[in-house]
């Protein structure tokens, strides 16, 4: 098959993700373009669609309100908080991908303890689109002239570099206000780091009946990150955080591997 992925937005650069792992891990071909392509086998639209006699699919990675649901045939959804909105129960869950097996993914060890966030927007835009930057900043700062640990908050780079920040980091913030994971978390993970975000239960159950566990996040809401952060800090230095990462490492390779994961894809594209 010859499969396009059809994006207008970055969208965390997910459909790039899943078209490299397309032309990896499979025999399949895939490209992404904002532009129809009518000699494609399938078309992969992501949040929004055109009209075309290629089959097709869909899948959402925002808001309800953010993208076009006017969609009639195969629909999927992001396993995070989209999945349990009343809006997408038509949708098929599916795991976001995160292709752990390239360079910049090799696990580091940090000379000293560093903390990294990587908020896409420093605005809360709505309930689901809040990567909580205006609680969580000041506490990371506070943290860092108290705890004498370094801070990194990342934001306005390219993926590559903002991968590569964080594998130098001991423990990932992805955010703590709201109840969902995001690919930021699922990246702290596969770089082996401790990775902190507040996510609800019925999330979880979203994420173990596809991956057959939960995500081995560590919970934590925004009321408590700052006496958490300290709890962990005063108790662990940078050689048992690394040892802990390595599990959650390990978790990924084997629930979270992008060879599986693709095949979930390539399931669907065969349905279509």
């Amino acid at each position: 098959m010859i499969i396009q992925q059809y994006k207008k937005s970055p969208i965390a650069m997910a459909p790039d993700e899943i078209a490299q792992c397309i032309n990896k891990y499979t025999t399949h071909t895939s490209f992404v373009d904002s532009r129809i392509h009518e000699e494609a086998d399938i078309i992969h639209f992501h949040n929004r669609w055109e009209a075309t006699s290629v089959k097709q699919l869909i899948t959402y990675h925002s808001e309800p309100e953010r993208v076009n649901r006017n969609f009639h045939k195969i629909k999927s959804v992001v396993a995070q908080y989209h999945a349990t909105l009343p809006e997408y129960s038509d949708c098929l869950p599916i795991r976001n991908i995160i292709d752990f097996n390239q360079e910049a993914y090799t696990l580091v060890k940090p000379e000293k303890i560093r903390i990294g966030y990587s908020p896409s927007v420093k605005k809360k835009v709505n309930y689901w689109y809040d990567k909580g930057y205006e609680q969580t900043a000041p506490i990371l700062e506070e943290i860092g002239s108290t705890m004498g640990v370094e801070i990194d908050i990342i934001h306005g780079v390219p993926l590559q570099k903002c991968i590569e920040r964080k594998s130098k980091c001991s423990i990932i913030i992805d955010e703590c206000v709201t109840p969902s994971y995001h690919r930021s978390s699922l990246e702290g993970l596969a770089l082996g780091k401790m990775t902190i975000c507040s996510i609800s239960d019925e999330i979880q159950d979203v994420v173990e009946k596809l991956a057959g566990s939960t995500l081995p996040v560590v919970n934590v809401h925004i009321e408590y990150l700052r006496v958490f952060l300290i709890e962990i800090l005063e108790k662990y230095n940078v050689d048992d955080l690394y040892e802990m990462g390595l599990d959650r490492r390990k978790w990924m390779e084997e629930y979270w591997n992008p060879q599986d994961i693709i095949q979930d894809y390539i399931n669907i594209y065969r349905r279509a």
